[in-house]
């Protein structure tokens, strides 16, 4: 027995169930918006219901927020350059392996071209503070008609005309037809191809919904994303099979005891009286569902009974087009995470309860007098309450009695100094508990740190925030995987794609024949976290220093490994590394006929670069 598509009325009512669980998380995670960018858990509570309008936080509460510049660390730390992709061939034969550095070269050119590196900062932005972020990939195919004038028309003409010369000739025979005749067989019309290329986006968490036994997002059975559109541009999709009279515009939906569309509702006319325009918020939901049991796709509206758009999956690889980030899980059986967020929002609130009794104690602060009734005057009170110095103020004293005894002080007892060390303390537990040191947070301590002491601080911070890394690299793979693998299915005809080698920049027309195989797509580790500047350069040092010249003794081509090292010094090794002229009329050093020219390491070498001594006796010559 074969699994069946579901049909429309079934995938309405599983995207109404998915919804319906998502409110509870959906609350929280406006919460923990909430609390990111105001730092009071007061008013993020307050934030839960959501609206479409900007959050503004308010401004006469005490609040020091310190979630927001800790969140900002630990993002920094994880996904802070473009990772550095590698593919391995795993099936293809030698095929895959000659074709293996063009395709990294694709997957690089286009990994740029798309700017994933944001759209995976901004999901994993979302993991950190939320628990889950998604990023979104696919392919991009867009033409468009244009016009053939008639000189157009008639130099294809011509073309082709004298093709069909050149072929009559080769064939021995009269050619047949004539300018006019083939004039006929040319179109007024043709179509171009204007982009044609894969695409990466970011996806809001609030916009994606699986199963309820879901555990990895490459197993799901289902997968939805809801999409907020223009009315004007589902109209004016080619694809979608619907009409002004059947769009369901958000607002004004027909089910109107659908309790779950309640705060949907709210929100937009809440949103209307903002904007004040009525156009500028004519959307229409869309929901997009990937079967990956039968790889079948359906876009349908949940109030309407009729499909948008119903079809196979357009791609051939077996992954859904999105890529989960997710931070810490309770169980194995999770699915959605939680975020950093959740573990301090405690300690947030509790420095904010001491902050406020620092702010009135300094508030409490001065002299208070306690006075007879009867001796009260304005001038007594003006006096009391001025700074100025030798003030004269007027007391009516009963006789034989002292003036302590009508006007007397009352001190003030200062605040415990265990208020400040706990206010201190709290700050300590929220590093502590988001693995954050005082070096990362831009202190230095009693002792100035050298550049090795930094490294290793560099390193144990490394260590905890090795499960985000991780968690980023799989995810810059699997984007990396589908990007090559629509390549592979998509890219037809032959694209120049500029590719970064020793010889420098190239520019090679490439096509699915010239990545042809089956690869395993890689990040090299720790190619996206941040590195301690002072750190980065000690380690360029080390690779000029002792790197370099053992690869050259053991008959290893250095270039890489010294691309590596101006890389780690700030330069760019593109710009640094260009090939040497070759000199005029046999000068000395010019290689003879039959010989090979030098790589750049070996050119280093020469020249009495780091290693020279050691590589010239290895290799029998004398150092310069």
């Amino acid at each position: 027995m074969s699994v069946e598509s579901f049909e429309l009325h079934q995938a309405q009512e599983l995207v109404r169930d998915a919804v319906s669980r998502a409110d509870q998380r959906h609350r929280r995670y406006r919460v923990l918006e909430g609390l990111y960018r105001s730092g009071s858990l007061r008013q993020a509570k307050a934030n839960e219901t959501g609206t479409l309008g900007d959050f503004y936080p308010e401004l006469d509460e005490h609040v020091a927020n310190l979630i927001l510049p800790h969140m900002n660390i630990i993002q920094e730390s994880v996904i802070a350059r473009d990772p550095k992709l590698i593919c391995e061939p795993v099936g293809g034969g030698e095929l895959a392996e000659y074709n293996r550095e063009t395709s990294e070269g694709v997957l690089s050119y286009f990994w740029k071209r798309a700017s994933a590196t944001d759209h995976l900062r901004d999901a994993t932005a979302d993991a950190v503070r939320l628990g889950s972020g998604f990023v979104k990939i696919g392919w991009t195919h867009l033409e468009k008609e244009q016009d053939l004038d008639d000189d157009e028309r008639t130099r294809r003409a011509q073309q082709m005309m004298q093709d069909e010369i050149d072929a009559a000739n080769r064939e021995g025979r009269f050619p047949s037809g004539s300018i006019e005749l083939m004039k006929k067989s040319v179109p007024h019309t043709e179509r171009l191809v204007v982009r044609s290329e894969p695409f990466v986006e970011y996806v809001s968490p609030y916009d994606i919904f699986v199963p309820i036994n879901t555990r990895r997002l490459e197993d799901t059975r289902w997968v939805v994303q809801r999409l907020t559109l223009p009315v004007d541009e589902i109209l004016a999709n080619p694809e979608f099979d619907i009409t002004e009279e059947e769009i369901r515009r958000d607002g004004t939906t027909v089910n109107e005891s659908e309790e779950w569309q309640a705060e949907w509702r709210r929100q937009t006319e809440e949103a209307r009286g903002i904007y004040g325009s009525t156009l500028a918020l004519d959307t229409a939901t869309i929901w997009e569902f990937y079967d990956m049991r039968t790889r079948t796709m359906m876009v349908f509206q949940l109030e309407s009974d009729k499909v948008l758009w119903e079809g196979e999956i357009p791609w051939s690889h077996r992954y859904p087009p999105f890529v989960h980030i997710r931070n810490y899980t309770a169980t194995g059986n999770d699915f959605w995470g939680f975020g950093d967020i959740d573990n301090v929002a405690a300690l947030q609130d509790m420095f904010n309860e001491f902050l406020t009794e620092q702010l009135e104690n300094a508030r409490r602060a001065g002299q208070k007098y306690l006075v007879r009734s009867s001796a009260v005057s304005d001038e007594l009170v003006a006096a009391l309450e001025s700074s100025d110095s030798d003030i004269v103020a007027p007391v009516n004293i009963p006789t034989g009695e002292p003036l302590e005894q009508v006007i007397v002080p009352v001190f003030r007892q200062a605040l415990s100094g265990d208020v400040y060390g706990a206010k201190i303390e709290l700050e300590d537990k929220m590093r502590q508990v988001l693995g954050i040191n005082d070096f990362q947070a831009g202190g230095l301590g009693s002792d100035r740190m050298s550049a090795t002491a930094a490294a290793v601080v560099d390193g144990v911070a490394t260590l905890r925030a090795q499960s985000k890394i991780a968690s980023v690299e799989r995810a810059a793979s699997g984007i990396g995987t589908q990007i090559l693998l629509l390549c592979q299915e998509y890219l037809d005809e032959p694209t120049a794609v500029r590719i970064t080698s020793a010889e420098g920049a190239l520019w090679p027309e490439v096509s699915k024949m010239d990545i042809y195989g089956e690869f395993l797509v890689t990040v090299e580790g720790g190619s996206t976290r941040a590195i301690n500047p002072a750190t980065r350069e000690q380690q360029g040092l080390r690779t000029l220093g002792d790197v370099v010249p053992a690869l050259v003794q053991l008959g290893y081509d250095p270039t890489p490994a010294l691309r590596s090292a101006l890389r780690d010094l700030g330069y760019d090794p593109d710009v640094m590394l260009q090939p040497m002229q070759q000199p005029q009329g046999g000068m000395p050093g010019t290689p003879q006929e039959g010989q090979s020219t030098p790589s750049t390491g070996e050119q280093m070498i020469a020249l009495g670069g780091p290693g020279a001594p050691a590589a010239a006796q290895a290799a029998g010559g004398v150092a310069i």
